[in-house]
């Protein structure tokens, strides 16, 4: 059931919430499963089988260790808040403007809660913008190339404008979520990159989003890094 749920939402069968679904479940059926074998192993004891008592141990290993990684996996994300739209820029949000079409009647909407910015203060502190005294144009091809490098899906790009939207998919079941990154000459000599990620179903993402603009930002940071550093043989 774990297979077919995941390997389902990949090739597109059914939809992400309803793999979800099925994945559930088969962490309930794994944990009966092991109710059955903790049964049939004392059965097997009585009757003093080694061979059945060998085959039901192995059956009883695999189900808790199973069960008990997912049900690890939701308790340790188990506190985090049920948001689903995460900005390096809570007053004026990255906006969306071709994602708007892409996206069906009974998805999540892209309009930006301010209610969930004092969340996302408290619970993603480290989610913040990136300031670099690179040019415009060598940050917008620095995000581009870091876009690309992800495998995100690039749904349109403005360089003029310095704006980039895509779409990035969960590692496991393939969720779908929307990002923009907005590019700004803030004055001279000083640029500000924002970014924004949102879920297009579920109204929590465990934490996805905010990693994921955590861990670009951190990227994108050590790219410019770099780039600014001179040329050492152009020195010479």
């Amino acid at each position: 059931m774990a297979f077919v749920s995941i390997a389902g939402v990949r090739v597109g069968i059914f939809e992400p919430l309803t793999g979800f679904s099925m994945l559930r479940k088969s962490v309930y059926a794994s944990l009966v499963l092991s109710l059955l074998a903790i049964v049939s192993l004392n059965a097997c004891r009585k009757e003093k089988n080694i061979g059945s008592q060998r085959f039901f141990f192995l059956v009883l290993i695999v189900s808790l260790v199973y069960s008990c990684m997912w049900i690890g996996f939701y308790l340790h994300r188990s506190d985090l808040p049920s948001i689903n739209d995460i900005s390096t820029d809570t007053e004026m949000p990255p906006t969306f403007l071709n994602v708007n079409f892409i996206r069906s009647f009974n998805e999540n909407d892209l309009a930006y809660n301010p209610d969930w910015a004092p969340i996302q203060k408290k619970y993603y502190p480290n989610v913040q913008p990136v300031f670099t005294e690179e040019s415009k144009q060598q940050v917008y091809y620095v995000v581009a190339d870091l876009v690309q490098d992800r495998g995100w899906e690039v749904v349109a790009k403005y360089p003029a404008a310095g704006v980039i939207e895509a779409t990035a998919r969960t590692p496991i079941f393939g969720f779908r979520d929307d990002v923009v990154i907005r590019i700004l000459q803030m004055g001279e000599g000083e640029v500000r990159v924002d970014m924004r990620s949102c879920s297009r179903v579920g109204r929590g993402d465990y934490g996805v989003n905010a990693q994921r603009i955590e861990s670009f930002m951190a990227d994108l940071n050590t790219r410019l890094e770099r780039s600014a550093m001179p040329n050492v043989n152009s020195v010479r």
